[in-house]
């Protein structure tokens, strides 16, 4: 029995003991539970001593929050996101001062908007203190500490330690990447993660400008389509990070939510509009293209129907499916650039790649709400769009670097193409003065030539009259001396002919004054005209022919074999000259035979050529250039051979009778 009430007084003092110490153990822990405060320049995220309860749907409320009791679990995710929620999220936890002196502290939520925010301090035996309470139609001005941000400052004695209760229901998440930090830690954050945004958006907004100012190069509708791709991801980002409600509609947050839903599907659409004017898809893929188009159109619409719906939780995950949709579309598009071999494909496709892990890190941090953190996730949004954008200005940069050298190439050929049209120009104005001046020296020649014909007809009138007067008999001399005044009068009135200003066109004309004639009548002449020059010589000169018909000008045919007969009497240095005619199919041949002293090959070419003399001739050396002259013409043709002390061999060619001019061939 002693035992027993012994054993029941041992029970009875461990009752006692639980009853009356355990509190006191209890509140130990708590206490060592509590959040300490940072001191300095310095923050703390302690989720792990945070308690979290999902209130149900309606306005927050404070009193059925406090009176939840066991409601309250612990926080088991590594940041504050429990996902989606239709009613609001209550984080509770205990903070303690340790610094033997009072200061302020700020919660910093790092959220730009809410539907309702409240945070309230909770002290023993006092009522609950509010240090934050907020709307999603709250100005910028009543927020209790200024920042795009929403901090509630916090006040501590002491050693003073204090509950802190924090509401939150909001349609855009329930995360809250809570904080405290100090004020002069919460500036510090703040300007620092300011800075890096503005110079980000900064960056975006100079390339945009670079790209429309290269716009005249790679074409308006890409650097145009461009510009408000990176100029909708900026503004994007500018709004989840509250700089919009900052500085453009300080009074007007609740424009947050709606120009969310209307810029992402804006950008999406944008962004491919970018990537077809990119591609070219229109002419590498007229049916892609079309469909592309509707996809463009059909995102434009998601937007404007978003901007008024955005709270429908159908349509907000009808823009996820869109824009994810649309990423894979974007990507198709770079690998079709690269396989393509678009100009600047390659930093294309990089860019769209980090596009595409960009959505898929969005992507997993909201399927897995707590475990990866929503604010990490914008500032790499935000950099990727940063990387992005330098990505695709690149590309332009190189299809404007591209086309820039085509143009070079193109000025270079046209300032090539500019010199030779100079250049040719200026051979032209040569040409054109040396035409001039040959006119002019022709023109000079022709009148002198007139005057010349004319002059030698008056004499030529006066011997033939004279002749008649002392011819007694009808001797061969008589006939000879007349054929060559015959032959005269015919040449000078020729030259009267053309050298006249009424036929302009004479002499242009190879067949003008062609005759059908017999050889003979020519032959003859030429016998008679040069008989007694040859007797006076003592040069043999034999004339054989036929009574062959040819076609030519009988007149120019006289002269040319005048000049080949008399040069062989003159130069030739000959014992005998003979003449003699053969057929030679369509031609007949007329050969003009010295056994003179001959000359070189290379001295019979030069006596070719206008001026051209030997070293004992007293003429004008035009002779044998007449010939060929005469010969260049259709059916003609003139050829000649010497040897050294052989003598030399003239031949000349011309239509017989029966051939028509016109078929003639050529033969030089």
């Amino acid at each position: 029995m002693t035992a027993l009430i012994t054993s029941l007084r041992g029970w009875l003092a461990l009752v006692l003991l639980a009853l009356f110490i355990a509190p006191g153990i209890a509140t130990a822990q708590d206490q060592a539970r509590a959040i300490e405060l940072p001191q300095g320049n310095a923050h703390v995220q302690a989720f792990d001593q945070m308690k979290v309860r999902i209130a149900p749907q309606g306005t927050l409320n404070l009193d059925e929050a406090l009176n939840s009791g066991n409601a309250f679990h612990p926080v088991t995710t590594r940041w504050i996101d429990f996902g989606p929620q239709d009613g609001g999220v209550w984080l509770r936890m205990s903070v303690t001062n340790t610094s033997p002196r009072p200061g302020e502290w700020m919660i910093d939520i790092q959220r730009p908007f809410v539907d309702e925010l409240l945070v309230a301090k909770l002290r023993p035996g006092e009522p609950p203190e509010i240090l934050l309470q907020a709307h999603n139609h709250t100005a910028m001005s009543e927020r209790p500490v200024a920042s795009q941000y929403w901090v509630a400052p916090l006040w501590m004695e002491a050693g003073e330690t204090a509950e802190i209760m924090v509401g939150l229901r909001s349609s855009g998440g329930s995360w809250m990447p809570l904080t405290f930090a100090t004020a002069e830690r919460m500036r510090t954050a703040h300007m620092q993660e300011s800075r890096f945004n503005w110079l980000v958006n900064g960056a975006i907004a100079a390339m945009i400008a670079a790209a429309l100012a290269m716009g005249r190069l790679v074409g308006w509708r890409l650097s145009l389509s461009f510009a408000a791709y990176a100029g909708a991801g900026a503004l994007f980002v500018a709004n989840n990070e509250g700089y919009l409600h900052q500085f453009a509609w300080p009074d007007q947050p609740q424009w947050f939510a709606p120009l969310n839903a209307f810029l992402l599907p804006a950008m999406a659409a944008a962004g491919l509009e970018f990537a077809r004017r990119f591609v070219d898809l229109p002419k590498l893929n007229g049916q892609h293209n079309r469909r592309l188009v509707g996809i463009e159109i059909a995102l434009i619409v998601l937007a404007l129907v978003a901007a008024f719906a955005w709270h429908s939780p159908i349509l907000q995950t009808l823009l996820y499916v869109a824009v994810g949709l649309a990423a894979l579309v974007y990507l198709a598009l770079g690998l079709t650039a690269w396989r393509a071999k678009v100009l600047g494909g390659v930093p294309f496709l990089i860019g769209t790649g980090l596009l595409g892990l960009t959505l898929i890190f969005m992507a997993a941090v909201l399927a897995m709400p707590g475990r990866l953190p929503l604010t990490v996730a914008l500032d790499y949004f935000h950099g990727t769009l940063l990387l992005e954008s330098f990505a695709f200005f690149i590309a332009i940069v190189v299809r404007m670097l591209a086309m820039q050298q085509r143009l070079n190439q193109s000025l270079t050929a046209e300032v090539a193409a500019t010199q030779a049209k100079l250049e040719l120009e200026e051979a032209l104005r040569h040409s054109r003065e040396k035409y001039d001046a040959a006119k002019s020296k022709a023109e000079h020649m022709r009148n002198r030539l007139a005057s010349t014909s004319h002059d030698l007809q008056q004499p030529l009138l006066a011997l033939r009259g004279r002749l008649r007067q002392l011819q007694g008999s009808d001797s061969p001399q008589d006939k000879d001396v007349t054929a060559a005044l015959d032959y005269l009068e015919t040449v000078t009135e020729r030259g009267l002919q053309d050298t006249s200003p009424d036929n302009p066109l004479a002499g242009e004309k190879p067949d003008e004054g062609a005759e059908t004639f017999r050889i003979s009548i020519a032959l003859d002449n030429c016998a008679a005209m040069f008989r007694n020059e040859a007797q006076g010589a003592g040069v043999q000169l034999s004339v054989e022919h036929g009574d062959e018909l040819v076609t030519t000008d009988p007149v120019d045919l006289m002269r040319a074999l005048s000049n080949l007969i008399s040069n062989a009497l003159k130069h030739g240095q000959a014992s005998s000259v003979s003449v003699s005619t053969q057929g030679a199919g369509e031609q007949l041949a007329i050969t003009i035979t010295d056994n003179g002293v001959g000359m070189s090959p290379k001295a019979l070419d030069q006596t070719m050529q206008p001026y051209a003399k030997g070293s004992d001739s007293a003429g004008h050396g035009l002779g044998l250039a007449l010939v060929r002259e005469f010969a260049s013409r259709k059916g003609h043709g003139f050829d000649g051979v010497s040897a050294e002390g052989e003598g030399t061999t003239f031949t000349l060619r011309v239509p017989a009778g029966n051939a028509k001019i016109g078929d003639q061939p050529h033969n030089g």
